[in-house]
């Protein structure tokens, strides 16, 4: 995987995980299924629109050059989707709880809200880069 691709992965990440979700999903998906649906459906539409630069590969039928590999982007996707909607679901449920008992951070080993959002992006990152690896290798 080169250095091109990982920050491609994380910039997409971040633009679809931050900044293309609404507040009102980030406040209630927690509680409501349907924000969190929302979220996630979004967040992969982003994949679905920029990320397919990852799977792309020379072609001579393309006025770009470059075909998308559908066959990778969709599995993909598919992937990503069920991934983010299962790793939030959870997440997103611990820091609530975290939130309501104004645990935002503790003594050292801390385990409060925030580190449970920081695991979160882990736990995205890793999905992302291995479903990128299994699928391109």
């Amino acid at each position: 995987m080169s250095v091109a691709i990982i920050l491609y992965i994380i910039t997409v990440h971040w633009i679809a995980d931050f900044i293309f979700q609404a507040e009102v999903w980030a406040v209630n998906k927690s509680t409501s299924n349907m924000d969190l649906f929302s979220h996630v459906f979004t967040y992969t539409l982003m994949f679905g629109l920029f990320g397919g630069f990852i799977f792309s590969n020379p072609c001579d039928y393309s006025a770009f050059g470059y075909c998308v590999d559908l066959s990778k982007l969709f599995p993909f996707l598919g992937i990503t989707f069920i991934a983010h909607f299962i790793t939030d679901y959870i997440t997103s449920r611990i820091v609530k709880r975290k939130f309501e008992n104004n645990e935002y951070g503790s003594p050292i080993p801390n385990f409060g809200a925030f580190t449970i959002i920081g695991f979160d992006q882990v736990l995205h990152y890793t999905q992302l880069f291995l479903t990128y690896h299994f699928l391109t290798n």
